[in-house]
């Protein structure tokens, strides 16, 4: 929530000063703070992909870790059953 606050103010500062830009600089101060916008957004994409890589990664660990105990568990009750059943 606080990520898209954060992103809802850079964009209007932005949208601001792009038309600030274009209101008082005129073409060429505009297209300097348009690069720059792209630029920014570029880069936040890049570091948003890379968090989804992460938690994407993180996931599947602990999801193959659970499986790996949920099957350690089914071999010691299997194993517990024969034992048992040996005992009889």
């Amino acid at each position: 929530m606080l990520d898209r606050f954060a992103l809802l103010v850079v964009g209007g500062v932005c949208a601001w000063l792009a038309w600030a830009s274009l209101h008082f600089g005129g073409e060429p101060m505009t297209g300097l703070i348009m690069a720059a916008v792209l630029v920014a957004y570029a880069v936040d994409n890049f570091q948003l992909r890379r968090q989804v890589r992460q938690l994407l990664a993180d996931r599947e660990k602990r999801e193959q870790r659970e499986r790996e105990v949920g099957l350690l568990r089914l071999m010691r009750g299997l194993l517990a059953m024969r034992d048992q059943r040996k005992g009889e």
